[in-house]
């Protein structure tokens, strides 16, 4: 293996994944292109690490108008031709989502190589449509639903910041909670937090990452030692100087809080795509320190019992979580291609 194509196309849970395998591959002296949307923020953040880009412009498909569905199955044949040329004598890598469409069909049509990886506990529709067709299938927390083809357990690969250790809060006396709703935040944990503010007990705070849509009403609403913060760009920060976390459960934010060696309490977003974040939660609750509580049954009383109870049994943290997916997934992709 010489030369990789790696899409990184999508969202953060898409692209960070990428990001960390294609480090790993150029560690490993593999030439690697790193498939992005032009102007988007997996081409900025390649850039920030020094990794060569290619931009191309597929859209979503599912979900959309009959015009803009139009749209789509034109931007992934001019994005399926702009790759004609590249992926010949390549492997490819596929992170899921629509992004990874194009570069997968180039390299059927080449007769390339190509992997496919999977984050989630439910397979979704990238994987479910190619898996038989890949070389092998990578799943980052195994998968509850069979899959055609080769597949590996590999963990989900995660950036080397949230693997720095767990340091212990400097307010001893004083623990914080973070209310994490991932980079868009959660407007339901938003408000649970909001709620909990006058009977948390005086040894607790809470820092909320809001997301921008709902950063001005939380910030209104926040009293005592209560923070609030739109965005983090290090979420590393947020969750290493935390004590307790209470989360969504998409499948890379657990793993960066579960590498990170937190407790949390995970609340599964309920309208997520086959209810996939309900079974990452599942999953995370038998191999990490975590608790999961559907939102249905999360009331302000219910969390706040929980907060209290939580205790920090480190011990768990060894039961079945792989921390080194990049290498992993480069030895298979080796070996395989």
């Amino acid at each position: 293996m010489h030369k990789a194509i790696i899409s990184g196309i999508g969202t953060g849970g898409h692209y960070f994944p990428a990001l960390v395998v294609a480090l790993e591959f150029i560690k490993q002296r593999v030439q690697v292109i790193f498939l992005v949307r032009k102007g988007s923020p997996e081409q900025e953040i390649a850039a920030k690490y020094g990794i060569t880009t290619m931009a191309i412009n597929p859209h979503g498909f599912f979900g959309k108008s009959l015009h803009a569905k139009i749209e789509s199955l034109i931007s992934m044949l001019i994005s399926i031709v702009i790759l004609g040329s590249v992926t010949k004598r390549s492997v490819g890598m596929a992170f899921g989502g629509y992004g990874a469409i194009p570069l997968v069909i180039s390299c059927i049509i080449n007769r390339c190589p190509f992997f496919l990886f999977e984050p989630n506990r439910v397979p979704g529709r990238a994987t479910r449509l190619f898996s038989s067709r890949a070389r092998a299938i990578f799943l980052g927390l195994g998968s509850n639903r069979k899959i055609n083809g080769k597949a590996f357990i590999t963990g989900i690969p995660v950036r080397r910041e949230f693997r720095q250790g767990a340091p212990v809060n400097k307010q001893a006396d004083c623990k914080t909670v973070l209310i994490y709703g991932g980079s868009q935040g959660s407007r339901f944990l938003n408000q649970i937090a909001i709620d909990i503010q006058k009977v948390l007990p005086g040894n607790f705070q809470l820092r909320i990452v809001s997301g921008k849509r709902d950063y001005e009403r939380i910030r209104a609403n926040v009293i005592g030692p209560t923070s609030v913060i739109p965005f983090t760009l290090n979420p590393w920060d947020e969750i290493n100087t935390s004590d307790i976390i209470v989360s969504r459960a998409g499948a890379l934010a657990g793993y960066e809080i579960a590498v990170s060696r937190k407790p949390v309490i995970f609340v599964p977003f309920p309208y997520a795509i086959d209810n996939h974040q309900y079974y990452n939660a599942q999953y995370f609750s038998t191999t990490t320190n975590a608790v999961l509580i559907e939102e249905k049954d999360m009331t302000a009383a219910r969390l706040v019992e929980e907060i209290q109870k939580f205790g920090s049994d480190i011990s768990r943290f060894d039961r079945g979580l792989i921390l080194n997916a990049e290498t992993r997934i480069y030895e298979i992709v080796k070996e395989l291609s």
